[in-house]
């Protein structure tokens, strides 16, 4: 059985989940009939049932599954052991997953506050921990705090592991990314420079975190009003994905978006338009019609059209994005809301003023109901 535990986990390692997670499950049910549920093996096995889940894009069921594991394993190893700790902190990242990023800042200070007093400030799961808190403050909209304490694990991770550890750069990465949220853009860009130049030193040049930290370069470029250099950045970009990781590849697609939007911020919206277009088509076969990035490309195809002057075809590309937001996201979700308001405005641009106003008046009703409902709405607060 450990030979087999062992070969998913390479699985995983390869990136080949699904595969992983087959193996993890036939083992974790092999483990429990022989050894009993609550074996450390067998609790091994079902967290690694759980972490496939979650990289499935299960992350509803990664969170039950871990939920059961760290039960489990307070029950039989402690609160405190680094196996509890471990599979709570896997349950913090689901919850981040779901959105639910209040109830995961909870998680990870708890745990946080655990790593410190058994492991010390500076162990690096103790780092891994506050860098994740990092991350989930950023996402409850704490740039600034979630900036501060990204610069503290950065320093922290140099010291303890090394400038150029892998670990250490995703920190840096994150540091450029909340600079980025706080319109920081120009120490944004050195710092995402900096990632890059020590990735491809490390990691090598066609690395998928290498070509991560390149595209944030022709963000914050195109951010920064340097729309031709970002054009080249994306350009660059483009080819290297695409020898690397093929041409319907997310990331690919992702970088043809940004060259898109690059495109239009420097007029050539004809180029913008078509470019959007094939993004869009590729994404929807790729990643389906109602993906989040699939429907920020019907978006930027409604965006073109209104720089056109074709306002009634971008008005009913505006209203898909909304409508597919509204089936999948929600009514009072914001992206759904964001989409209400580009139909608006559109709206407004055809001559229509009063539908315009009815529809801004829903929205804003719609916005104060859901932030009503989110400041009464509490989780029972996870463990």
């Amino acid at each position: 059985m450990a030979g087999r535990h062992r070969a998913g986990l390479r699985l995983g390692r390869l990136g080949r989940w699904e595969e992983a997670g087959e193996i993890h499950r036939a083992v974790a049910a092999e483990r429990e009939r022989l050894l009993g549920p609550d074996h450390p093996d067998t609790l091994a096995s079902r967290c690694e049932v759980a972490f496939t889940l979650s990289r499935t894009g299960h992350p509803a069921e990664a969170l039950r599954a871990y939920k059961r594991v760290a039960e489990a394993r307070i029950r039989v190893l402690g609160a405190d052991h680094a196996d509890t700790l471990a599979v709570r902190q896997e349950m913090a990242y689901a919850l981040g997953r779901l959105g639910r990023h209040a109830d995961a800042h909870q998680v990870y200070a708890s745990v946080l506050a655990a790593r410190e007093r058994v492991m010390g400030p500076d162990h690096p799961d103790t780092l891994r921990c506050r860098h994740n808190l990092a991350f989930n403050l950023g996402r409850l909209g704490r740039p600034e705090d979630a900036h501060r304490m990204a610069r503290e694990v950065a320093e922290a991770r140099a010291r303890v592991l090394g400038a150029d550890h892998p670990d250490t750069l995703v920190t840096r990465y994150e540091v450029a990314y909340e600079l980025g949220r706080l319109g920081r853009w120009q120490e944004a860009l050195a710092a995402y420079r900096e990632v890059a130049a020590a990735r491809e030193r490390v990691l090598g040049p066609d690395h998928p975190d290498t070509l991560a930290a390149r595209h944030e370069i022709g963000i914050c470029l195109g951010r920064l009003g340097h729309s031709a250099r970002a054009l080249a950045v994306y350009e660059g970009l483009i080819e290297d994905r695409t020898r690397a990781q093929g041409p319907d590849h997310p990331e690919t697609l992702r970088a043809r978006h940004g060259l898109g939007v690059n495109l239009g911020r420097l007029g050539r919206w004809e180029e913008a338009l078509a470019e959007s277009r094939e993004v869009r088509a590729l994404r929807a076969r790729v990643l389906g019609p109602d993906h989040p990035d699939t429907l920020v490309s019907r978006r930027e195809i409604a965006v073109a059209l209104g720089w056109l002057g074709r306002w009634s075809a971008a008005l009913g590309e505006y209203r898909e994005v909304a409508a597919a937001r509204e089936r999948v996201l929600g009514p009072d979700h914001p992206a759904t809301l964001a989409g209400r308001d580009d139909e608006a405005h559109c709206l407004e641009q055809l001559g229509r003023a009063a539908e315009a106003v009815e529809l801004y008046r829903r929205v804003a009703v719609l916005r104060g109901s859901g932030a009503s409902r989110a400041a009464g709405t509490a989780h029972a607060a996870p463990f």
